[in-house]
């Protein structure tokens, strides 16, 4: 087994995640049934139960991952709710900006996760990746309701970001 505290490199986290795949693709073959999604969901929940047998931070990924998930639906629907109250409201209430989101994610695909995740959720836009002058990287976030734009900062990095690093890193 695995020590509880490390977590997995990238080429192992593959290796398994193709392993789950093929489980959850071929199981349902095996019982004879042609398999629809939900023969395929349980199969693939199978794979991962195993799987995170021999490997406990297999299994962390999925449990960060899902609760990760249902942040971002959380967040879309709170987000959503936001949008058509400004909508509906006699005289709209905009104060569109941009804002400059330094990093603490750092690879490619937690960086793509956070931009996708802000880019989904309703009255924020992913524009730009840059570096500041510190030689951070940046992303540079359009947001429709920007107001303090250090508290947007710290609710991206409280929220999102710290989810994606507890997923990707376990930390």
């Amino acid at each position: 087994m695995a020590n509880n505290n490390a977590h997995l490199d990238t080429d192992k986290l593959i290796r398994f995640l193709l392993l789950n795949l093929l489980v959850a693709a071929s199981g349902p073959w095996f019982l004879r049934v042609f398999g629809n999604f939900w023969d395929h969901a349980v199969f693939y929940v199978i794979g991962a139960l195993v799987l995170a047998l021999f490997d406990r931070s297999y299994g962390r990924v999925h449990l960060w991952g899902a609760y990760f998930i249902a942040f971002l639906v959380f967040q879309i629907i709170l987000s959503s709710i936001n949008i058509a109250w400004l909508v509906i409201q006699p005289r709209l209430k905009l104060d569109p900006g941009i804002v400059a989101v330094p990093l603490t994610v750092s690879t490619g695909l937690e960086i793509t996760m956070l931009a996708s995740a802000i880019t989904l959720t309703p009255g924020t836009l992913s524009v730009d990746l840059g570096t500041n002058d510190k030689g951070q990287q940046v992303l540079f976030v359009h947001n429709l309701t920007v107001g303090d734009p250090e508290a947007f900062r710290n609710s991206i990095h409280e929220g999102f970001e710290r989810l994606i690093l507890r997923t990707t890193r376990g930390v």
